[in-house]
């Protein structure tokens, strides 16, 4: 079964002109044609009425009457008439046209008169004569006297039969105008959109290299708009795209450290194990060091992938209750100090579980770059509305350049002393990410004299 397939922006644009092109002249062409026979009938109507009325006021009673009002009528009229007199003693019939005014005294009275007559419509005065066409027919009577007139409507059925056939030429001209118009404007409406598919199209056969950006036209308006749009996605994906590329790199590092540490110590287990015991031990140490730490990648891991997942039910949290007894606990579990700067009964619309995992995760985060003479401090209260949380160390601090770094994965600051200081370089990337699901945002900030702030908003 074959597909249909979608009309192009071109097609569509040309079959509306062309619709509007016809649906105008079409509409114009029975509104002239209706105004016109309106008209010509209305002239034709007054013409044989006032005829009539002439014929009745002029009291005709024999036939040099009659000749004498014939002519005197015919100046003024310019209908195909056929008038009937009949009076006690004789009956006259005359025929008026534009070539001049006849009396009708042959054959061709009786075959007119006699002629089939039908009445067209009821209640109107249009009647068809059988072999003459049709007419418009008026009688009256008055002291013996029986008036009858034809008034014929064949030249105006002529003429708008010759305005019909003009305005069909001229609608077939307008039509084919029209349609070359409107295939030269829906080209030139279409070209751009055109112009950015191919582009696209272009573009997109290289899968495995970044997205490029693409050529926008100017104009108009809304495609330019469009183009710049989508480079915008564009980009970001582009940004996506590099992330992501960066967190398989890093993580495939972070991984083959311990997995290498790990071989090398089984394979000195392997080589010396027999004639040096002593090995065995110290080795099986780095082995379940290195395990340990490759377990808590894998965890880190999982909980950012969960992270990047989750869809968390918000609820009433007491928020200071909670930060209070994370501090209290997270102290006997620590050298340095803990300072809690708590306000009371400060509640948030959050989740118990990963307001605490982001609570622990940033003082694990303040301990690891503070010593252990340096306090640490918790701070929550309420500004503007707001709860602004606060964990404050004296630490080595964060480069300004640095700062919008590292939330990302795997980004560690202190580079030449990572091997010293543990970690993924997840933490902070899982914080972000549980932050951004209770509704929250986080910022970085120089602590005095020395040392970082990191400030969550709820």
């Amino acid at each position: 079964m074959n597909k249909k397939v979608a009309p192009t922006y071109q097609e569509l644009i040309n079959n509306a002109i062309r619709k509007l092109v016809i649906i105008i002249t079409v509409s114009i062409s029975i509104l002239i044609l209706v105004v016109v026979g309106i008209q010509r009938y209305s002239q034709t109507v007054r013409d044989a009425q006032g005829q009539m009325m002439s014929l009745y006021r002029a009291n005709i009673d024999d036939i040099p009457s009659f000749i004498h009002w014939n002519n005197q009528n015919n100046r003024h009229t310019r209908q195909n008439t056929v008038i009937r007199v009949k009076t006690k003693q004789s009956s006259i019939t005359a025929s008026s046209s534009r070539m001049g005014p006849d009396i009708i005294t042959t054959s061709a009275s009786k075959k007119f008169i006699n002629q089939h007559k039908f009445k067209i419509l009821p209640g109107q005065h249009i009647v068809y004569v059988q072999g003459y066409g049709l007419f418009l027919f008026y009688k009256n009577s008055e002291d013996g006297t029986t008036y009858q007139l034809w008034a014929s409507l064949n030249n105006l059925i002529s003429s708008m039969i010759l305005l019909l056939i003009i305005i069909s030429i001229i609608t077939f001209i307008t039509l084919g105008f029209g349609t070359w118009w409107a295939a030269q404007l829906s080209a030139k409406l279409s070209s751009p959109t055109i112009a950015l598919v191919n582009e696209t199209r272009k573009k997109i056969k290289d899968t495995d290299a970044d997205q490029p950006t693409l050529q926008v036209p100017k104009s108009p308006q809304e495609i330019s708009e469009l183009g710049h749009v989508f480079n915008e996605l564009l980009k970001t994906q582009n940004k996506r795209l590099q992330r992501e590329r960066d967190f398989v790199s890093n993580a495939s590092h972070e991984l083959k450290t311990p997995i290498a540490a790990i071989r090398g110590n089984i394979n000195l287990i392997k080589r010396h194990g027999d004639k040096h015991p002593d090995v065995i031990p110290e080795s099986l140490g780095f082995i379940d060091e290195e395990s340990l730490r490759m377990q808590n990648l894998i965890k880190n891991l999982l909980d950012l992938s969960r992270a990047d997942r989750a869809e968390l039910i918000l609820k009433d949290v007491d928020f200071s209750k909670l930060a209070q007894n994370i501090g209290t606990q997270y102290q006997k579990t620590i050298a340095q100090h803990l300072k809690l700067e708590i306000e009371p009964n400060l509640h948030i619309s959050g989740n118990d579980d990963t307001l605490k995992q982001i609570i622990v995760a940033l003082l694990d985060n303040a301990n690891k770059y503070s010593s252990e003479d340096k306090p640490i401090t918790l701070s929550l209260k309420e500004v503007d509305g707001k709860a602004r949380l606060d964990i404050a160390d004296l630490g080595i601090g964060i480069p300004d350049d640095q700062k919008s770094l590292i939330f990302q994965r795997f980004y560690r600051v202190d580079v030449s002393h990572s091997t010293e200081i543990k970690g993924s370089g997840l933490g902070l990337s899982i914080v972000s990410q549980l932050v951004k699901l209770n509704n929250g945002t986080i910022e970085v900030l120089d602590n005095q004299p020395c040392g970082s702030i990191f400030r969550v908003w709820f």
